[in-house]
């Protein structure tokens, strides 16, 4: 029986488990009532992953020997395994109490603690057992896992540290300090931190993910490709190096790479609502949006609490014309968060592209409420009201819409517009409005016939025909039919000496914010 025994221990430390398990259970064959035997083999099982079976072993020698601590100690690290946390504490206390000396079950009864939450009474464990065993960078470097998983990094840090001046070449340390210093915003010392991980063993993938996701960060998507690319090489089971390598060449305007890494993303991990997420903005800054939004219902059925994909959908559906369903996507996506800005002000935009522009207002105006310089939303509310005829209203609303953006084109446009062409005459105010055009045109380079349109219009009101006429043949020749009949009926009015006047409500102004 001894030499099955050593056969056995010298198996397990060549890592040839099965010769290890069949040379113990020859040794349980001979002698069935001794503990040890059913320790050791449970060890294996443990080893191998096979955590049932090492339960069962653990128990065994515990029957035989009720006060086996190490048994104890073990089969609540299988347990814990296997992720029974509440029966694996229990053995953990069990190993305490009979041997109350050793640190590894404090240390292994914390780490099921912090595991549930129980930071706490984690971090007093640990406390514990680095009373008992101060130089172990094995307490430290798990004591660092527990507060940076209650999100104390500052500890953290320090924990980290601690543990690499007593083991310097663990990369693991360096990869969780990392981690920490990004969260506390330092990017630079998480970067170095990473780039010393990776020397000490350039086969950690989780390595080159960090560094990578740092790289991207700060606009450097090259190097993040490169990082991404090794991770992926690394561990292509993984599919978040696919999904961010595929943001990367999407902002280097790869969107073809970026699609292909992002099936493999989706393929790799069908149920995770990120990449085909990240597929459908992809698309749709390509403007495919039936893609687009097919993508974005599917993140929705993946992650169904999440109001981006709602939000995205909507905006498809806005560019599809559909403004019926986007409204129902905008609606969807706030009742899952009341609070957000950007769903409230799209759909407002989708109530005015219905003609509903009283509830468009109201929709912008709970956007000012939330988010008081979201100027978008007072241009928005200004030509709602503006649809409705509440023309001062509007010019209130471009106005403070220009005081957060002085040179919104724009909202410069819109409001020379009003104040051109408004049939109200107590609104119109022709100096103001050339002022305001031409300003919407220098920021544009003269370039929009929309803004010059506005200009003429302005010219006109102010009664500068000749500047008028001017203006509007250029805006004129810039267009195809069959607007440009529209721009060829002002110019005959400025030729006729008579400014341009809008009718009462109804027509939308240039300068659509939708």
């Amino acid at each position: 029986m001894p030499t099955l025994v050593r056969r056995g221990q010298i198996y397990a430390r060549r890592r040839e488990p099965e010769r290890a398990l069949e040379a113990f259970s020859g040794a349980i064959d001979l002698v069935p009532d001794d503990p040890d035997l059913y320790y050791q083999r449970g060890n294996v099982y443990a080893i191998t992953g096979q955590f049932d079976l090492a339960v069962e072993d653990f128990s065994l020698a515990i029957v035989r020997d009720p006060t086996h601590a190490a048994a104890f100690h073990n089969r609540a690290t299988a347990l814990a395994d296997r992720g029974d946390l509440d029966a694996a504490i229990g053995d953990y206390t069990e190993s305490i109490r009979l041997n109350p000396a050793d640190p590894d079950p404090l240390n292994g009864r914390a780490a099921a603690l912090s595991r549930k939450g129980d930071y706490a009474a984690a971090l007093a464990d640990y406390a514990a057992a680095l009373a008992l065993d101060p130089t172990s960078h094995r307490l430290l470097f798990n004591r660092g896992n527990c507060y940076s998983a209650q999100g104390s990094y500052t500890e953290a840090a320090a924990d980290y540290t601690a543990a690499l001046a007593l083991h310097p070449r663990n990369p693991r340390a360096y990869v969780y300090r990392a981690v920490c210093h990004d969260r506390l915003g330092r990017p630079d010392d998480a970067v170095a931190d990473l780039s010393a991980a990776l020397r000490l063993d350039p086969q950690l993938p989780e390595a080159f993910l960090h560094r990578g996701r740092l790289s991207a960060a700060k606009g450097e998507h090259e190097r993040a490709v490169g990082d991404y690319t090794q991770a992926a090489r690394l561990a292509p089971a993984d599919a978040a190096a696919y999904n961010l390598r595929a943001v990367s060449r999407a902002e280097l305007g790869d969107p073809a790479g970026a699609i292909a890494d992002l099936d493999r993303a989706v393929a790799l991990d069908p149920d995770d609502g990120g990449p085909v997420f990240n597929r459908g903005l992809i698309r749709a800054r390509q403007r495919e949006w039936a893609a687009a939004a097919a993508d974005f219902t599917a993140a929705v059925r993946l992650s169904p609490e999440d109001p981006l994909g709602l939000l995205q959908r909507g905006y498809a559906y806005l560019e599809m014309r559909n403004p019926t369903q986007a409204v129902e996507d905008f609606t969807a996506a706030i009742d899952l968060d009341p609070t957000a800005a950007r769903a409230h002000y799209a759909r407002a935009v989708a109530y005015r592209h219905l003609g509903e522009y009283a509830l468009a207002a109201a929709g912008a105006t709970r956007v000012l409420e939330l988010a008081p310089r979201f100027g978008a939303a007072r241009t928005l509310r200004a030509a709602a009201r503006l649809a409705t005829g509440d023309y001062a209203a509007a010019v209130a609303d471009y106005t403070a819409a220009l005081d957060l953006a002085p040179d919104d084109p724009a909202a410069l446009n819109a409001l020379a517009w009003v104040r051109a062409t408004c049939p109200d005459a107590g609104v119109r105010d022709g100096p103001a409005a050339v002022t305001a055009a031409t300003r919407a045109c220098e920021l544009t380079n003269h370039e929009l016939p929309g803004f010059l349109d506005t200009l003429a219009a302005a010219f006109a009101e102010d009664g500068q025909f000749d500047r008028a006429v001017e203006w509007q043949a250029k805006a004129a020749d810039m267009v195809q039919p069959p607007e440009r009949g529209e721009y060829e009926e002002r110019l005959a009015e400025y030729r006729a000496g008579r400014p341009h006047r809008e009718a009462p409500p109804g027509d939308s102004p240039p300068g659509d914010v939708g």
